[in-house]
């Protein structure tokens, strides 16, 4: 896997990947494709749980841009491998745009699940106020992924405040905090323990995708573990 140099610029390694608002030519949000999270060449929904149903979504924005420097991950991050993604800017720009964009979606299906985020991390206090305020005013939107602040942070307090206001349906995990239960850690960190936590059964083969666990949100009493992609 390809380093980044942990004092350089927090940028990707990619900048011909970067896309502005106005470059983009569908939406921010993605249906995903990836089998990873949902069957192949389908409609992406998930197929078990509170969100059966639910139409899959991704938002991918720019690795170390909006991530914090102590990310675990932060010169291994997997993005470094995908030159491919394209990385959408933040800002204001952004966040008009998924005003829009959440406002069709969730009036256009059953409900809504958004991965926050295939890269890139909160990169402010008002992004995360904005995705309570949507969570608010669409009652058939859920968001699911992970965070490399530190529960401490500034920024970090805001989403654990909106995790406890909207529980699954704000299913953001802290990402290597062995000591908070709904967190995601590396298993170079932490081993699998019978009902504290398990490692990611997508990766481990014993389901095909995302779309078919759903442990990630269900699962609110213990911790995931991801192999180091």
């Amino acid at each position: 896997m390809r380093k980044a140099d942990i004092n350089k610029p927090a940028v990707t390694m990619y900048p011909n990947a970067r896309r502005s608002i106005a470059e983009l030519k569908t939406g921010a949000l993605k249906l995903s494709k990836n089998n990873k999270i949902a069957d192949k060449g389908k409609l992406p929904v998930v197929k078990k749980g509170k969100f059966k149903g639910y139409v899959i979504f991704t938002l991918t924005l720019e690795e170390r841009a909006t991530c914090p420097r102590e990310c675990y991950h932060w010169d291994d991050c997997y993005g470094n491998n995908m030159a491919f993604a394209h990385r959408i800017e933040h800002g204001p720009a952004l966040e008009a745009k998924l005003d829009e964009e959440i406002a069709e979606l969730c009036a256009t299906y059953k409900g809504v699940i958004i991965r926050l985020h295939v890269l890139g991390d909160f990169y402010s206090v008002d992004y995360v106020n904005r995705w309570a305020w949507w969570l608010n005013d669409y009652d058939n939107l859920a968001v699911w992924g992970y965070t490399g602040r530190t529960r401490e942070s500034e920024i970090g307090k805001i989403i654990d405040i909106t995790r406890q206001r909207y529980g699954e349906r704000f299913s953001v995990r802290f990402s290597n905090n062995l000591d908070y239960i709904f967190s995601a850690n590396s298993t170079e960190r932490a081993k699998p323990k019978a009902g504290k936590s398990f490692v990611c059964p997508e990766q481990t083969g014993d389901v095909a995708n995302c779309a078919n666990c759903a442990l990630c949100w269900a699962a609110t009493d213990r911790q995931v573990l991801f192999m180091t992609h």
